[in-house]
């Protein structure tokens, strides 16, 4: 396992792929600073850094299914699992160590683009006005989210043999699973009530009606679970 580890390690660091991850991260972090900013100065908009820093988590699944299923897919298609087994390396070691190696790059890229957010945006947009264990338990939220997309796009990624079908499969589920939290959403946040306007005798009048689109009973219990499951719902 430890060997696995030190020669996934290796890869990871002359792989281009692992640098243009990093860019990417650094380069969002600017851009978010640099259009933020720019709000600012034009609109005198309060910018908040710590709102800045959870910005990265609605895309983070699409990033992380474009990493892994290019990064693991090489080991089909240049043989490197077939190479691993045949000198001795049991399945699992070789899942797990995958696993790590994807978890580490996944949350590096996070880490790097909140260090540049907080040593850029700080001193521009001023301090956090969040509590700290609130900024803290957000945080947290996000990692294990970043975790559990690792885990399932890791998963599909040792299961499909073929590196383009594993890159279609995995970046189009995640494409899904943003969509539909952002969709399932939508629906929870529909008011119960909402006003309506009628015509009586004439005369204009609001009145508070049910809203015909509000989850009720088994299908809002169903809905809400479904978003506590999927790992873009912790995202919104």
């Amino acid at each position: 396992m430890i060997r696995l580890l030190n020669a996934d390690f290796t890869r990871l660091r002359k792989n281009k792929l692992f640098w243009l991850l990093s860019i990417f991260s650094i380069g969002l972090a600017l851009f978010m600073i640099y259009t933020q900013y720019s709000d600012m100065k034009k609109y005198g908009e309060v910018i908040e850094t710590e709102q800045l820093m959870i910005n990265y988590s609605t895309i983070v699944g699409i990033v992380i299914a474009i990493f892994t299923s290019l990064f693991l897919g090489v080991e089909y298609s240049d043989g490197a699992i077939r190479n691993k087994i045949s000198i001795g390396h049991k399945r699992t070691n070789i899942y797990l160590s995958n696993l790590v190696i994807t978890t580490i790059t996944s949350l590096f890229s996070y880490l790097l683009f909140l260090v540049i957010v907080s040593s850029i945006g700080i001193p521009l947009f001023g301090g956090i006005t969040m509590s700290i264990s609130k900024l803290l338990k957000l945080l947290g939220c996000i990692f294990v989210t970043i975790i559990a997309y690792v885990s399932i796009f890791t998963f599909l990624a040792m299961i499909i043999s073929n590196k383009t079908i594993t890159a279609i499969v995995t970046i189009m589920l995640a494409f899904g699973m943003m969509f539909y939290s952002l969709m399932a959403f939508d629906r929870l946040s529909q008011p119960e009530y909402i006003d309506t306007m009628i015509m009586k005798d004439g005369v204009q009048e609001i009145i508070n009606t049910k809203n015909n689109h509000y989850l009720e009973g088994e299908k809002r219990k169903l809905i809400q679970l479904s978003i506590d499951i999927v790992p873009a719902g912790q995202m919104f």
